[in-house]
């Protein structure tokens, strides 16, 4: 699935009825982030960000950071931002921008502060979350380990 196509599911309204999608964010805002990262943002993030700022779930309260949220949360290391969280801060994943290469990595961090690669695909992360919810992205770390 690619970043264009997940975009047109939620505009189809083909996705979980209990997302609410956030405003589009500025081409402002998505340089302030850049800012803060010293690192410009891929352009799947891009597109996805001049959609919807994010959304959030009814179910056990996930969602999609903000821009403005991540600009003010600075506990990561550098290229790194807070991408999503359920229950108010029980679980988060991260992105972590790879600068030389211009990629990206979506990682899941565990309940002791270790990291785990899930994906390089923001598309295949929110699909992930569409079709499984919280539980299927919770449950990714461990089927990639088996």
């Amino acid at each position: 699935m690619t970043i264009q196509q997940l975009i047109a599911t939620l505009k189809a309204g083909l996705a979980q009825t209990d997302i609410t999608l956030y405003p589009p964010a500025s081409a402002h805002l998505m340089q302030q982030l850049e800012a803060a990262l010293g690192v410009a943002l891929p352009s799947d993030f891009r597109e996805f960000y001049a959609f919807c700022n994010g959304f959030k779930s009814a179910e056990l309260l996930f969602h999609i950071t903000p821009i403005e949220e991540v600009i003010h949360f600075k506990d990561y290391q550098p290229h790194q931002f807070l991408f999503a969280e359920y229950a108010v801060c029980v679980d988060f994943w991260i992105v972590e921008i790879l600068p030389e290469s211009g990629s990206y990595r979506i990682l899941s961090q565990e309940p002791d502060g270790e990291t785990v690669f899930l994906t390089d695909s923001l598309a295949l992360f929110i699909h992930r979350f569409l079709q499984g919810g919280v539980f299927g992205l919770l449950d990714w770390a461990s089927e990639l380990a088996n």
